[in-house]
């Protein structure tokens, strides 16, 4: 037996590499998720300080990935992808330990720092993964790995997105993060089956130091980027702008279609019970004639003081109702004293049950990736057309929020258009790096272009909390700032395509046979291309 790829159990390989993305992929997510009943578990946090930390778990988890994109791969290389894989799953069980820990101990900073570490992971994870998948694929079988491997690594987003809403609900917004936890558990474990069946594969095929037949070529070296030229340049700036309206958007798209389509503010006089309409309506047991119904309205908040001190669940009856009133951010209906009350628990039964089907949407675009992105790379190499297609999912994306931001259409058509448009994206963008490149600095250039990404995907949270805090708000204002990340990744494709036909129409060149005219090594391109489109 000569090679990985003639063994039976490359199969089996590929079946727990699968296995071993999910808990990543389901623990990245795990915020945006939860990001409602995390914003009541934490009602101490004025709601415009919680909106900034809440976005900062995302910005710090994209800071240690502008760098670490330059050296996971050759970390990788150097201490073989076994050491790394078992590296990496560690600090993302590490990482996400300590989120869930700060969760349940109510410290902000603890989770801030837990991402932090799994950031140190998340990315990497996929690098090590990817190279042990590739050296047991080859050729045809390889592209098909590795796709398989995104669609069923995305469907840990899914997953999360429809599980821990219902274990908050249920049990917990802590417990629905230790759920997290046993994820990465299982995900760390499958790296424990991978090892032995990888090292007596290496033994039986003779191959027992792989890292000494890393190419030259693929070494990452920072002096490469002053050869870039301005089509490379062009595409790191649609890859930054784009992927910011997409991966910020994700992030706070419960609360966001909460506000737009589950839990919209009622009108002015059925905003509070002992208010308005429910004037004679103390504690606001059902919806007076004149309120809209619920959902998709919120229900009345209840005539609570926000100076009482509840510990009880009957302690509400001898609270104040004298204003300043109680507002929605500061009901805490993750603590059974709120949940259960007699003047809250409806009010904290509807808003539970709203962000639990908030987040059923949100896995709509993961779905149509993991779905069509295996076979989009295949499309698009066959009819070339890239920067065209860069060009036509950017305004595909600013389309998308305008429909979410200024308009009442159902939500499915923007989010349906918006998994199609992010697909087509991907399979785009990353493949045609290497066309714009000269085939020694093809590492390097996935490293800046990865890094470039992380930049946008850590500033762009911060842009939106800004902004929301703006008005207190997320539509329009928000749904426009993601609108104006589209148009401005428009902008450049239709300069990256001016750039491309000056060049010869290199990246819009039509046909798969063209793409060996500039690239040799066309599986090593896919497989580049593949682990570099993991979000």
């Amino acid at each position: 037996m000569e090679d990985k790829s003639e063994l039976h159990v490359r199969w089996l390989v590929l079946f727990l590499s699968c296995l071993l993305m999910i808990g990543n992929y389901y623990c990245f997510d795990n915020p945006a998720a939860l990001k409602i009943q995390l914003q009541q578990h934490f009602s101490y946090i004025h709601k415009d300080r919680y909106e900034f930390l809440f976005n900062l778990l995302y910005t710090l988890y994209s800071v240690p990935n502008i760098l670490l994109p330059f050296f996971g791969g050759v970390l990788v290389d150097r201490f073989g992808a076994r050491v790394m894989l078992f590296a990496f799953s560690t600090a993302i069980l590490a990482g996400q330990f300590i989120f869930a820990t700060g969760c349940s101990l109510s410290s902000f900073n603890l989770m801030l720092f837990g991402r932090v570490i799994f950031g140190f992971g998340g990315e990497s994870l996929g690098v090590a993964q990817g190279t042990l998948v590739a050296s047991w694929f080859k050729n045809s079988e390889l592209a098909l790995a590795l796709g398989i491997n995104l669609s069923v690594a995305r469907l840990g987003s899914v997953i999360n997105n429809e599980l821990s809403p219902f274990v908050a609900q249920a049990f917990s917004v802590s417990k629905a993060l230790w759920v997290g936890v046993i994820m990465c558990m299982a995900s760390a474990f499958t790296v424990l089956l991978l090892i032995p069946i990888d090292q007596r594969a290496d033994q039986l095929t003779k191959k027992r130091n792989q890292k000494k037949e890393v190419c030259e070529g693929d070494s990452i070296h920072f002096s490469d980027v002053r050869h870039f030229r301005l089509a490379f340049w062009l595409l790191a700036l649609s890859c930054l702008v784009v992927y910011g309206c997409v991966i910020p958007f994700n992030n706070v798209a419960s609360s966001l279609l909460m506000e737009r389509d589950f839990f919209k503010e009622p009108p002015e006089l059925c905003r509070r019970c002992g208010d308005g309409l429910y004037i004679r309506k103390i504690d606001c047991q059902e919806i007076v004639d004149g309120c809209p119904s619920v959902p998709p309205y919120g229900w009345p908040l209840p005539l609570l003081s926000t100076n009482c001190t509840i510990k009880e669940p009957l302690d509400q009856w001898n609270c104040s109702s004298s204003p300043p009133l109680i507002e929605g951010d500061k009901i805490n209906c993750d603590e059974e004293a709120w949940k259960v009350g007699p003047l809250t628990k409806m009010y904290c039964a509807t808003k539970t049950n709203a962000a639990q089907k908030a987040a059923t949407p949100m896995s709509i675009p993961y779905i149509i990736s993991a779905v069509i992105s295996p076979f989009l790379g295949f499309a698009v190499d066959r009819i070339g057309l890239r920067a065209m297609l860069a060009l036509v999912a950017s305004l595909a994306l600013t389309l998308v929020h305008i429909l979410l931001g200024l308009t009442q259409v159902s939500l499915y058509v923007p989010l349906l258009l918006q998994g199609v448009a992010y697909s087509v994206f991907a399979a785009a963008l990353w493949p045609s790096v290497p066309f714009v490149v000269e085939a020694k600095h093809v590492g390097t250039a996935y490293g800046a272009i990865t890094a470039i990404q992380n930049i946008g995907l850590a500033l762009f949270p911060l842009a939106v909390a800004s902004e929301f805090n703006h008005n207190n708000r997320y539509i329009p204002g928000v749904e426009l700032l993601f609108a104006s990340f589209g148009l401005l990744g428009s902008i450049v494709g239709v300069a990256l395509n001016v750039v491309d036909f000056q060049n010869g129409s290199i990246l819009n060149r039509k046909g798969a046979k063209k793409r060996r005219d500039f690239m040799p090594d066309e599986d090593g391109i896919d497989k580049e291309a593949l682990l570099a489109a993991e979000r």
